[in-house]
């Protein structure tokens, strides 16, 4: 054996078996022809694909290969092979004896005919079915990875995304609380501006929010030598001036007790340092619970001490006023008694005069009554039937001028245990004022019934009514209505709270239902027994 110079080569030391190599080798071999017929094949393709190679010999390449790797073989490796003579890893499926589909990757080269020997095709064939499960598990990896990757872009942008939402959300937070901060601000600034004291306190009693003028209070009622206390601690006072208001009554502790109050007269501190406050409560209701309250302290010291002036003004000229009055009305009873003696007009000018100083006394007995605050009482078994009945007799005359009509609607008997004297005053009130709100034409009807443990009656009338702000202030001293003022009714306001002492005072109850232009409804129930 020579190279090509003619440079002789070494013979091996043994001569090879190309048969036994071409059919042991680790890979397929086949032989065809440039139309794909075999003509050989190694004893390793014939084993893998299951056919023997016998079987094999005279059989087309193209019948072993699926449809579609059919066509591919048919239109590129066959036409690659006449043209370049060689195509390298086509990859390709084989189907077995069993059907069985083998993944495979074909290399091939065409020898070119000479002579009478035509062209054939050396065709390799690589078993490609760990490549395949590899490269599967490849693309299965990648595209794993390329969910994960976008599964971690995704998240990348979820965390941003929520960093930017909470930068955004710490913005808002923050401009929110500037803007709580500058209304809070504000809001102390309007609560020390006014002269009026509030504290806010939680469902406990304790301090939440309060104003600089309450601050002052609470100071005013500090015990001698202490800086700091608590409520049930500090010197507060009921309306005279000296009891100690107990721990349940002090306004806070009101509110604890779930209570809501308006105008609770309260004195705080001692000596010439002591103010008077008219306190009103009203509670912080949040999804239907109690969450606390709101209170607000007015000075009234002024209007007090001005009322208390007031009342004692009144009682000491009543007083002055009684004795001459008195005196008056003697005289012009002795005058009297010698009406047959004298002229005619001089009897009716002494009628008069004694009828009008009848009515000056009149009021001012109201004041003194008045000013004496509750009434004291001589309770007796008594028929509120005969009161009222003797009443309606009275009011009469005063009906029959002002054209009023009056209306009995009452049992003959109601015996109860009360003072008939005051009890009296208060129908007489009652049946005067009907009469005179009353317009022309109108009518005033007196019902009373009884029950188990009350004796009832109502005086109702068709006259002016009230508004529910006069309805209000009816029970005050010198109350009188717009409306009665406008019409030059007479009356000082008096009545209705000398009939509310005198009620109170029997443990009773006076209430009244108004409607301005329709009329008036007072109620009295006052117990059977004493």
């Amino acid at each position: 054996m020579t190279d090509g110079t003619g440079t002789e080569l070494p013979q091996p030391a043994m001569d090879l078996d190309y048969r036994e190599l071409f059919h042991g080798s680790p890979s397929g071999y086949l032989v065809t022809l440039d139309d794909g017929t075999i003509v050989e094949a190694n004893a390793t393709f014939a084993n893998w694909i299951g056919h023997p190679r016998e079987e094999l010999v005279g059989t087309s390449l193209l019948s072993l290969l699926p449809v579609g790797d059919r066509i591919v073989y048919s239109t590129h490796a066959l036409p690659q092979l006449g043209v370049g003579r060689s195509f390298a890893e086509l990859a390709v499926d084989f189907v077995s004896a069993d059907s069985t589909r083998l993944p495979a990757l074909i290399s091939a080269t065409r020898h070119p005919a000479e002579g009478s020997r035509p062209a054939v095709d050396r065709v390799v064939v690589f078993n490609a079915h760990e490549r395949r499960l590899y490269e599967r598990e490849l693309v299965t990896a990648l595209r794993a990875a390329e969910r994960a990757e976008s599964a971690r872009a995704s998240a990348e942008a979820d965390v941003l995304e929520k960093q930017r939402a909470l930068r955004e959300k710490d913005r808002v937070l923050q401009e929110s609380l500037a803007e709580s901060r500058r209304k809070e601000s504000l809001l102390q600034t309007v609560l020390d501006t006014v002269e009026v004291g509030v504290s806010v306190v939680d469902e406990e009693g304790n301090t939440i929010l309060t104003n600089s003028r309450q601050r002052f209070i609470h100071r005013r009622a500090l015990p001698p030598g202490t800086t700091e206390a608590n409520e049930c601690e500090l010197l507060i006072f009921g309306p005279d001036r000296t009891t100690p208001l107990p721990a349940e009554m002090r306004p806070v502790r009101r509110t604890v007790l779930g209570q809501s109050f308006s105008d609770y007269l309260v004195w705080f501190g001692t000596g010439e340092q002591q103010r008077a406050f008219s306190v009103t409560a009203r509670s912080v209701q949040r999804q239907g619970g109690f969450q606390g309250s709101v209170l607000a302290f007015s000075d009234v010291t002024g209007l007090v001490n001005a009322v208390a002036a007031k009342e004692d003004f009144v009682a000491n000229v009543s007083h002055e006023l009684r004795t001459p009055l008195t005196s008056i009305m003697g005289y012009l009873d002795l005058a009297l008694e010698e009406e047959d003696k004298m002229p005619a007009y001089v009897a009716t000018s002494l009628r008069v005069a004694q009828r009008n100083s009848e009515k000056l006394l009149e009021l001012v007995s109201d004041l003194l009554s008045a000013a004496a605050g509750p009434s004291s009482i001589e309770r007796a078994p008594a028929d509120l039937a005969e009161l009222l009945r003797s009443a309606l007799t009275s009011a009469a005359p005063q009906a029959e001028i002002s054209k009023v009509q009056l209306v009995a609607d009452f049992p003959w008997s109601l015996p109860a245990v009360l003072d008939p004297q005051r009890v009296g005053q208060v129908i007489d009130n009652l049946l005067s004022n009907a009469v005179k709100y009353s317009p022309d034409g109108g009518r005033v009807t007196v019902r009373a019934w009884d029950s188990a443990d009350t004796v009832e009656f109502e005086v109702a009338d068709t006259g002016i009514g009230m508004t529910e702000a006069e309805q209000s202030e009816v029970f005050t001293k010198f109350f009188r209505s717009g409306t009665s003022r406008k019409a030059a009714i007479p009356g000082v306001g008096l009545g209705l709270v000398i009939s509310k002492n005198i009620v109170d005072a029997h443990c009773g109850t006076i209430t009244l239902s108004s409607e301005a232009g329709k009329g008036t409804v007072f109620r009295v129930r006052l117990p059977k027994l004493a």
